[in-house]
């Protein structure tokens, strides 16, 4: 009879609470993050009555969280992938139509150049063919002015998303922060794992990771430490947060900013240390689309600025003087690391295109020339150019960094790749360094110390910096030189002089150039790219990025699909489910207390023959 009584009375409270849980299931069909919840019936233990055994009904072991630990992080990794891939294709596509574009484009106005320098090769004496030079170079100018506007907007827009993203990251770590400790303290006192806060945590896990690449290591007491996708920065161990942030970097008038933790009490650059999420994606766009592209697309602009301008000292314009800049040629200085100890700002280390042509014969001073500085003979100026095109094939697409050594002089390094310096330049001197002439004669002593660190960009310089300088049509030296004979045998012993009025020979020189291999000297030295054709590997290599950030933005978004179909199919509610078993529990609980009713009539048919 207690037997009865008791049986009736477990399965009762087995199937209410199976079917509590089934509510709860149902109820939360469309929370994200849920796992869905399973009561664990059992037997209970049996009774020992004289030589029989009785079963003891029913009992809810435990509510079981279905749920698969090792689906949840390959969702996690493959939601930071796909975030990082979709927000990357977003900000490249935004700048390829910018830098890489086939109408209207740099390619094509430089084109224009070029073209009007043949135009004025076949009518050297047109005064309207001379202004069009002017013009399309102008066009040109006005051109970059506002590529440049857009490219500083959207440095200005990276910024502000590197700020924004490390709010977010920040937001989701001091919530998995806090669920880590309500977890801890409820696994130390109750049997029954904290089920719905474990779901919010894995939630608040997984929209971290839409930020940032992360790894996460389970603990014994149910915490879960995290920390960056490389694991070796600790975000979240034990009860210690440690937060992101964003700010200028050493640089400060770089207008950069970089990613920062604070690192054993030292504020640490963290930049490196993430690929993944939004925050990877900004990062990587930076560096491998932004920043190369205006590198690459700057040594085209030095390489035609340095070229035409060079090629125009070779001639002589309508007055007979011979041809000066037609475009302001690179001069540039560095910037300063706000950690230097030393007082040198940056502004007298100074990087230009000055060819090292002191020492060839017939040297009597950089052009553009003068009557005072015009090289000895025709041969000599011919050597100069061509020791300016050389020089001009050793440009490199890069960013440098400059630091002061032990011995107070200067190593020169890629301020990408780091590695060993490209060069050492001494303290006080000037040197040739990837066809640029790094000039460090106006540094005063004692202005920098040991550590103190310098950068500089000179194929960016030319973005802002780039200008038609020559402003009269009538200084355009398009006459060719006729040598003087000095009654010596050989050309080069033959001194220039302008040629007759109506000569095109340098016009045409120029015009040329367009068709002349001058960049990316190859291991010979003998330069690989036309003027064009550097810009077409520039866009190529846009186009490039943008087409296999395409392709991993769709594979990611197909292998992040298959991870939510996975987690859904394991841990989701299925409504039919639900409702099949909230059936199975209301009969087995109407049963339950059938039995209970039948205990009763039992014990009331005793009552009634004992009374």
């Amino acid at each position: 009879m207690a037997d009865l009584l008791s049986i009736g009375s477990n399965a009762a409270n087995t199937f209410k609470n199976a079917i509590d849980v089934t509510s709860h299931n149902v109820a939360n069909v469309s929370t994200e993050g849920y796992s869905r919840q399973r009561a664990e019936i059992s037997s209970n233990s049996t009774n020992s009555l004289t030589s029989a055994f009785n079963g003891g009904g029913s009992t809810v072991d435990s509510i079981e969280r279905i749920y698969a630990s090792y689906i949840q992080t390959q969702l996690v990794n493959s939601y930071s992938l796909k975030s990082r891939y979709d927000e990357q294709l977003s900000l490249a596509q935004q700048v390829e139509g910018v830098i890489a574009s086939n109408d209207e484009g740099v390619q094509d106005f430089m084109q224009r150049i070029f073209d009007s320098f043949q135009n004025l090769a076949d009518n050297p004496t047109s005064s309207t063919t001379r202004q069009v030079v002017l013009d399309e170079s102008e066009n040109l100018e006005s051109l970059m002015s506002n590529m440049v506007n857009v490219l500083d907007e959207t440095n200005d827009q990276v910024n502000k998303q590197l700020s924004n993203t490390v709010k977010e990251i920040n937001t989701r770590l001091e919530m998995v922060h806090k669920l880590n400790e309500q977890v801890a303290n409820l696994v130390n006192t109750n049997a029954q794992p904290p089920n719905d806060l474990l779901d919010q945590r894995d939630q608040a896990i997984l929209e971290l990771s839409q930020y940032m690449d992360i790894k996460t290591y389970p603990q014994d007491d149910g915490k879960i430490n995290v920390s960056t996708g490389d694991g070796r920065l600790p975000l979240i161990s034990d009860k210690t947060l440690t937060k992101l942030d964003a700010g200028l970097s050493e640089y400060t008038h770089d207008n950069r900013f970089e990613v920062y933790m604070n690192i054993n009490g030292e504020r640490r650059v963290v930049s490196d240390n993430i690929s993944g999420g939004q925050l990877g994606a900004v990062l990587d766009f930076r560096e491998n689309m932004l920043d190369q592209s205006k590198n690459e697309l700057g040594v085209v602009l030095n390489g035609m600025t340095a070229s035409v301008n060079w090629q125009h000292y070779q001639g002589y314009d309508e007055n007979g003087d011979a041809g000066g800049n037609i475009y302001a040629p690179l001069d540039t200085n560095a910037l300063a690391s706000s950690k230097n100890t030393g007082t040198e700002d940056g502004t007298n280390i100074l990087v230009n295109f000055t060819p090292d042509i002191a020492a060839l014969p017939g040297y009597n001073g950089q052009p553009p020339y003068t009557p005072g500085t015009q090289p000895t003979t025709y041969g000599d100026k011919e050597a100069f150019l061509d020791t300016a095109f050389t020089a001009i094939g050793e440009f490199q697409a890069r960013e440098y960094e400059v630091r002061v050594n032990g011995a107070g002089d200067f190593d020169v390094y890629d301020a990408k790749e780091g590695g060993a310096p490209i060069a050492t330049v001494p303290f006080g001197t000037n040197a040739e360094i990837d066809g640029l002439n790094f000039d460090f004669s106006g540094v005063g002593a004692g202005t920098v110390t040991e550590g103190d660190k310098f950068i500089i960009k000179p194929h960016q310089a030319i973005l802002d910096n780039f200008e038609t300088v020559l402003t009269d049509s009538s200084q355009l030296a398009t006459r060719g030189q006729s040598p003087v004979d000095t009654g010596a045998a050989g050309l080069d012993d033959e001194a220039p002089a302008p040629a007759a009025e109506g000569d095109n020979v340098n016009i045409a020189n120029m015009a040329s150039l367009q068709s002349k291999n001058l960049l990316y000297s190859d291991v010979t030295g003998t330069p690989s790219e036309t003027l064009l054709g550097g810009y077409s590997m520039m866009a190529t290599n846009v186009g490039t990025y943008v087409s296999s950030t395409e392709i991993q933005a769709t594979a990611q978004s197909n292998v992040y699909d298959q991870m939510v179909s996975r987690r859904e199919s394991l841990s989701g509610v299925n409504l039919d489910e639900e409702a099949a078993n909230l059936l199975r529990f209301q009969q087995a609980y109407q049963a339950s207390a059938q039995i209970l009713q039948t205990a009763q009539s039992i014990f009331q048919t005793l009552m009634n023959a004992i009374g």
